[in-house]
């Protein structure tokens, strides 16, 4: 099989936030093209794996500075689009294997969404040493794949590799000696195969109060979806049990949840998964969205310090704590605001008990072992 251009005829993707595929777009195939190409050329960036077709997606794009610097990579890449290149999973790996690491850390930054990690993301870019990447998406992709049994660990550690290896290509501006991927919370499904493969990169895990987690997204969801509806609720969980192991135990379990106990199921699945890192011995430190919030400053450096960051000017790091992290997406703060749904007190209950009977965590407002200010709390 050979490396070839595809024309973009159409653009399918409908949500957002969707899970990348290749089914975002309609192409029709073009002419054949090297792959040390879209190596050396900054203007193409990994986007997507092709299982059907055994290869993986490559988009092309004409401003990929404003991509890499996107709240979420992958919206951008989709947004930005002008070509695509598909290339065999075999050449994926060769090409790969010549792409080289950066000469200091590789970070991976996991969370339970909702906590801060765009803004840890964007502070990580503010600072020249570090190409930072906010949700690449295709190791979400692999999450579904292992989930199903598509794919065994054994493929899908070499395509983790590979994908990494593709992260720390050419880019515009200066070479960085950092290189920082900061995945969708689902990622940490993958846990101990991202151990398995980068022993010794440097890996944090932000989170938050389960129940102020669970309140803002609840504040969002619409006001005439009943949390008790029954029917709507198994849909939920057979959908949630495609991404999260954790949802398939309850859906083959038969144990019938609320709306609100299946969404905690993804923040419970999280903080479990950063027990699978610490198990591993990776380099690991865990940072709270309360304590990121009420002194981003101090949290900011210890993270930098653990990351092996040197930051020379903190006033670009002092500008995107000034702004939005998240303007202009869906998890606009403004946007945000304007959601009315609050959490009753039965369905907090649900949520405690339901934290409670894993014990691994306990407690809605668990303090993680390795927490960064930790001695604040």
């Amino acid at each position: 099989m050979l490396t070839r251009r595809l024309t973009i005829t159409d653009r399918l993707r409908s949500r957002p936030i969707g899970l990348v595929g290749p089914g975002d777009f309609a192409a029709t195939p073009g002419t054949a093209i090297e792959p040390e190409t879209i190596v050396s050329d900054p203007n193409f960036s990994l986007y997507c794996l092709d299982p059907q077709n055994n290869a993986v997606l490559f988009v092309e794009c004409a401003d990929p500075a404003a991509v890499d610097g996107a709240p979420f990579y992958y919206q951008a890449q989709a947004e930005h689009a002008i070509g695509l290149v598909s290339m065999p999973v075999e050449t994926f790996h060769r090409v790969g294997r010549q792409i080289p690491y950066p000469s200091g850390n590789l970070i991976f930054v996991h969370s339970t969404g909702r906590c801060g990690s765009t803004l840890v993301s964007k502070a990580l870019a503010g600072v020249p040493s570090v190409q930072s990447l906010s949700e690449p998406d295709d190791l979400t992709q692999m999450v579904s794949l292992r989930v199903a049994g598509v794919l065994d660990d054994t493929a899908l550690a070499a395509l983790i590799e590979s994908s990494t290896r593709w992260r720390c290509k050419a880019r515009t501006g200066a070479h960085p000696s950092h290189v920082a991927i900061k995945t969708r919370s689902e990622v940490i499904v993958l846990a101990d195969l991202v151990a398995r493969v980068f022993p010794d990169a440097r890996h944090l895990f932000l989170y938050r109060n389960a129940i102020s987690w669970m309140a803002t997204l609840f504040r969002a969801f619409p006001m005439d979806r009943d949390p008790y509806d029954m029917t709507a609720n198994r849909e939920m969980a057979n959908g949630w049990s495609r991404m999260l192991p954790l949802a398939g135990e309850f859906v083959r379990s038969g144990t019938p949840l609320n709306q609100i106990q299946i969404r905690i199921l993804a923040w419970i699945t999280c903080m479990e998964g950063y027990f699978v890192l610490r198990e591993r011995s990776v380099p690991l430190a865990a940072v709270r969205f309360e304590d990121l919030t009420n002194d981003p400053i101090a949290a900011l450096e210890g993270i930098f310090e653990f990351l092996g960051v040197e930051i020379d000017d903190w006033r670009s790091i002092e500008d995107v704590l000034s702004r939005d992290s998240q303007a202009g997406t869906i998890y606009d703060r403004e946007e945000r605001k304007k959601g009315k749904r609050e959490l009753t007190e039965d369905l907090i209950q649900d949520i405690r008990e339901l934290v409670a009977s894993r014990p691994l965590i306990s407690s809605t407002d668990r303090v993680l072992p390795g927490t960064i200010l930790a001695d604040k709390v």
